[in-house]
């Protein structure tokens, strides 16, 4: 097992070009200590953008956003905040972080340094806010909102400026993301009149284009674009249980790339290389009851998983630079 994990490490990091080799710590699956192994590391640019960001309530109550690197070391908190944070998202030089914050139904977006300091609230709002992600040239963050009606997907800029809404829908509209060349927005929706059942899209970026992806009779939701934008990974729970899909940009070729007992959800694929990292339940006892849940990463095909995290509460919605 020891062998596999190093060896699957070995692989992601070198799908980027990296070459040099060092003494880190990386998270055995199967135990709870620190493990030391030989992995190949990169230069200090390379590391900074295969950082990890993910929530946690390890240090308390409420959940906080985190950073680690992509072996699971080097962990850091970032928020420290008596209201829960939502899912954060790294700008396109790494420098800035976006997320959501506050009480569930009334959450705004915050933006801060990678470091965690020069917090600003952007929106500022008694609308909920969510799920922001910044464009590609990092000069906008587009997000999902309420404040008219039901949940659209918006963009404004990184001061919260020049809000543009992007869609006019009855249903509800989340979890938009910008493919690597910025023309595109994928998103999850609500399509209203099969109880609540949520359907991927795409449009163009300024909003017109609407088009659906997925028609399955369970939920498919939470897209990420591939690096090269060929390919949108996704979960859906139309085997039975949440698992994480691959297919083409046009909705063909929609594929199941993991296939756990628990729950495989939440997938972020790296703007460079070809890894996704996402959350799951697999390793759990009861996997399929389980309430937390741990970050992992694999190859883009779903091959070679291997556990960032391993404690006893949640670690959610991770999101790699």
């Amino acid at each position: 097992m020891k062998k596999a994990i190093y060896f699957s490490l070995v692989a992601f990091l070198m799908v980027i070009g990296c070459s040099k080799v060092n003494d880190v710590p990386v998270v055995s699956p199967d135990e709870n200590q620190l493990k030391s192994a030989r992995i190949s590391t990169c230069d200090d640019d390379h590391k900074r953008k295969l950082k990890i960001l993910y929530i946690s309530k390890i240090d308390g109550p409420t959940d906080e956003v985190y950073s680690m690197n992509v072996d699971g070391s080097n962990v850091s908190r970032l928020t420290n905040n008596i209201v829960p944070d939502g899912r954060a998202a790294w700008s396109a030089n790494g420098e800035h972080i976006a997320f959501a914050s506050g009480v569930t139904g009334s959450r705004d977006i915050f933006v801060m340094n990678a470091k965690g300091k020069e917090l600003r609230n952007i929106t500022k709002t008694a609308a909920d806010e969510d799920w922001p992600e910044w464009s590609p040239d990092g000069n906008r963050i587009i997000f999902s909102s309420n404040r008219d009606g039901n949940h659209e997907i918006y963009t404004m800029d990184i001061e919260g400026h020049h809000n543009r809404r992007l869609t006019t829908r009855t249903q509800d509209d989340k979890w938009p993301t910008y493919s690597p060349n910025g023309k595109k927005i994928a998103f999850q929706s609500n399509l209203g009149a099969l109880l609540g059942n949520t359907e991927i899209f795409v449009m163009n970026a300024d909003g017109t284009g609407i088009t659906q992806l997925t028609n399955s009779p369970a939920f498919d939701q939470m897209p990420t674009w591939s690096p090269d934008g060929k390919k949108i990974a996704f979960m859906s729970s139309r085997d039975g249980n949440p698992e994480i899909y691959v297919m083409n940009a046009d909705g063909s070729g929609q594929t199941n790339i993991t296939n756990s007992p628990g729950m495989d959800a939440r997938p972020s694929w790296t703007k460079e290389g070809n890894l996704i990292v996402f959350t799951s339940t697999r390793d759990y006892p009861n996997p399929i009851t389980a309430n937390n849940q741990e970050i992992y990463i694999m190859n883009g095909d779903g091959s070679s998983p291997v556990r960032l995290t391993n404690n006893t509460v949640y670690d959610d919605y991770p999101f790699i630079k």
